[in-house]
């Protein structure tokens, strides 16, 4: 169970080194999976504000999307609302994600297996999503499914996104396994609460933190977000506490690190004196 909450004030933590409790495995799948869900969500951002500016007459036929990283390339794929769905548009972004640098394609055509398997998972967790008492909905808010299919592992994390601008949220996240079949093994609740963080860009507001009531370290949902957030907010540093640990995550390098919490909050502590 997990609770946060907003930093205000500039944390001065600049002398400590990584006292990491986790296997480097563990932080390299966290780390591996968080980029994908960037990679997919950022993909999904800019397809879709593409494809509702050029193509509004083909958005009618959409029944859904879904976007993944094929090599060097990210894809977002509208699919019409056939039994059996065929494609309406795929725009396919290199790492930069700019609208002139998109491939285009609106020939219709069947899902590759890849695909189909994304489709699967990501259909049948919309139907987890609305029988499963686990999931809790919020006012202005609203879940996006970003299926996943990492290391031959099939999952779909849901996200809560906001429905105002200039807020980032933490937390009322999921994740769902499937087995090879794609039905259902596992539903996760990975935050047991949700905080809207509103943010204005302003340069005072440089970092941003959020707690963990049990002895976790950041997740992949966590690097998504601030991956995707933290250049409109302007933050610099993201800390995410738990009862013996940190993880520290540079906004600028897309990277974190574990310290030990009660050398951060001696550090937090001797910060405040010198001020």
């Amino acid at each position: 169970m997990r609770f946060i909450y907003k930093l205000t004030t500039l944390l001065l933590l600049t002398t400590f080194c990584s006292n990491n409790l986790f296997s480097q495995q563990n932080e390299k799948e966290i780390l591996e999976q968080g980029k994908l869900l960037y990679k997919s969500e950022k993909a999904s951002w800019q397809g879709t504000d593409m494809f509702l500016d050029r193509f509004p007459e083909k958005s009618k036929l959409a029944g859904g999307y879904f976007s993944y990283t094929d090599k060097d390339r990210n894809i977002c794929v509208f699919y019409d609302r056939d039994t059996v769905p065929k494609t309406v548009a795929v725009f396919s972004f290199d790492d930069t994600y700019l609208p002139v640098r998109a491939q285009i394609d609106t020939v219709a055509r069947e899902f590759s297996d890849y695909e189909k398997d994304l489709y699967s998972i990501r259909k049948e967790a919309m139907a987890e999503l609305n029988r499963n008492p686990v999931f809790e909905f919020y006012n202005y808010t609203s879940f996006n499914p970003v299926p996943l299919i990492y290391k031959e592992k099939k999952m779909v994390y849901f996200f809560t996104g906001p429905k105002k601008g200039n807020v980032v949220i933490f937390g009322n996240d999921y994740l769902i396994t499937f087995n090879d079949d794609n039905t259902v093994e596992n539903v996760e609740k990975l935050h047991s609460s949700m905080t809207p963080v509103n943010y204005s860009g302003n340069s005072s507001e440089t970092n941003s933190l959020h707690a963990h009531t049990e002895d976790d370290i950041i997740t992949a949902t966590d690097v998504c977000v601030l991956m995707l957030y933290s250049p409109y907010a302007n933050w610099e540093k993201h800390y995410v506490l738990s009862k013996t640990k940190v993880s520290v995550w540079d906004c600028y390098k897309n990277e974190f690190y574990i310290i030990d919490r009660s050398a951060w909050e001696k550090g937090l502590n001797a910060a405040k004196q010198k001020k």
